[in-house]
């Protein structure tokens, strides 16, 4: 039988959040070393090395530490209904622009697993994807370049475009940025197809749909969503998507509750990945500003 103690969630850091999930995922499911490190993207020796660097902390006893404030159940049981390989949540804040760093934050915590030299890394746009950017810390992991996964948005601040956010990120690991000099949304698909095959803009959407590893935010059909600050929808067209059965969009592709376009005619004039091609990136992360979760291909 296992017994619990509570330990203080501001004390530990990411690494003992990270470790306190392996441990339940050992002891309370009985995955093995194998399985949490397929599960995780870890080796199965790294995973060994860790459950061991969490015994040797104290973090197991006989039984699992169970932190005030810990969200690892949470994170299991997201990742068992939804089938993806790994959610992270983040506590919330009063204040929002925390809460998006705090997010931001554990964002570069999982792609300094992920990436490698060799990785070219796509980003979307928006809010989330701009906290990630503030708040990973320079040379925090490596990477080949880093790549928009859609044009420019309109009205909305500069630094929340997908070019901004990936040069900015891009200076911070001594990297290259790609430029997408085309707006996120065509007057119509013709335009759109016109665009997509000028010199320059081929080639960063060749890139962008080749990337290994895809962060994308999530965005909901809300009154304060970027896509009505950018001059896209006016409110009531916006949040009138709901009943078309859509309940967000990622990438400016409005999506059902499955995860199935239903924006078709939109969609065809967004210059940047498309749905089809975000799925057989390798590693896509999506990230809703109070969590992430990951799939790989």
């Amino acid at each position: 039988m296992v017994t619990r103690y509570t330990v203080d969630h501001r004390n530990l850091s990411l690494q003992d959040h990270l470790i306190l999930k392996m441990l339940r995922l050992y002891y309370d499911h009985g995955l093995t070393q194998a399985e949490i490190g397929s599960r995780m993207g870890f080796s199965r020796p790294k995973v060994s090395k860790l459950i061991a660097a969490g015994e040797r902390r104290g973090l197991v006893k006989i039984e699992i530490a169970e932190p005030t404030g810990g969200f690892s159940t949470l994170e299991i049981a997201l990742e068992d209904r939804y089938g993806v390989d790994e959610a992270l949540v983040v506590a919330t804040s009063e204040d929002r622009g925390s809460t998006e760093l705090s997010a931001g934050r554990a964002g570069g915590a999982l792609l300094a697993r992920v990436c490698d030299p060799e990785t070219v890394l796509g980003l979307s746009w928006g809010v989330s994807l701009r906290a990630l950017a503030d708040a990973t810390p320079r040379r925090a992991f490596a990477c080949m370049k880093v790549v928009p996964l859609v044009g420019g948005m309109g009205k909305a601040q500069t630094r929340l475009h997908s070019n901004q956010v990936c040069a900015d990120l891009a200076e911070k690991l001594g990297v290259e940025s790609l430029h997408l000099a085309a707006p996120a949304i065509a007057r119509s698909a013709g335009s759109r197809l016109e665009l997509a095959a000028l010199p320059g803009i081929e080639d960063t959407l060749t890139e962008g749909a080749a990337c290994n590893v895809a962060v994308a935010g999530i965005g909901g059909i809300l009154p304060s969503s970027t896509m009505v600050q950018a001059g896209y929808f006016t409110l009531e067209e916006f949040l009138g998507l709901k009943d078309r059965g859509i309940v967000g969009d990622v990438c400016c592709h409005f999506l059902d509750a499955d995860g199935t376009p239903r924006y078709p005619e939109l969609s065809e004039r967004i210059i940047g990945v498309t749905p089809e091609q975000l799925r057989s990136i390798r590693r896509t992360i999506g990230e809703s500003a109070r969590s992430f979760w990951r799939r790989c291909s």
